[in-house]
């Protein structure tokens, strides 16, 4: 009984220290995205949550073996795919953010020269788990459309080269050094 636990507890080490997230360069773009290994074991463990479901719920707990059950195909549908299509691409013109479910992404285009001013917006919500943070670029464009660019996990990693690309462009914008999560 050991064994499995050290196996597994060994899997996620590696997992850990391999990182969530990659950058690859494409030419002159460079493209953030989550590492193909997260979705494809997220797909894998939530189909196998679906028998696991069954024998604990004949076995052990009904209630845990339902929601096993239920989750597994949730994270197999929905969750790994939208971890799979979530990306951002900054080139020297701009960058493009995709997130979201896989059957209604969100996709925001933003170049840099068309920018007037860009603000880093802060969202504080209190639930029953605490105070939760979100984080946006409000955009503000020389036509005076904005735009609100949420700040997600994979846009986060794409940060600094934004922000590089902000300064050369000579886009206003004032970032905290780094970004609680």
């Amino acid at each position: 009984m050991i064994r499995p636990r050290i196996s597994v507890l060994a899997a996620l080490g590696c997992a850990a220290v391999a990182g969530c997230y990659q950058k690859v360069a494409e030419g002159t773009t460079l493209v953030y995205s989550c590492q193909p290994w997260l979705p494809v074991l997220l797909v894998v463990a939530g189909v196998a949550a679906v028998p696991l479901g069954v024998w604990v719920f004949r076995r052990k707990s009904r209630m845990w073996g339902v929601v096993l059950a239920v989750a597994g195909p949730v994270a197999a549908g929905v969750v790994g795919p939208t971890m799979f299509l979530d990306r951002v691409m900054v080139t020297d013109d701009g960058f493009t953010s995709r997130h979201g479910f896989w059957w209604s992404p969100s996709v925001h285009e933003v170049r840099y020269d068309d920018l007037a001013n860009v603000r880093l917006v802060e969202e504080e919500r209190s639930g029953r788990r605490g105070k939760n943070y979100s984080y946006f670029f409000d955009c503000t464009f020389k036509s005076c459309k904005q735009e609100r660019v949420p700040l997600g996990d994979v846009m986060r990693e794409a940060l600094p080269e934004i922000a590089v690309r902000f300064r050369e462009h000579d886009v206003p914008v004032a970032l905290p050094p780094n970004l609680p999560n």
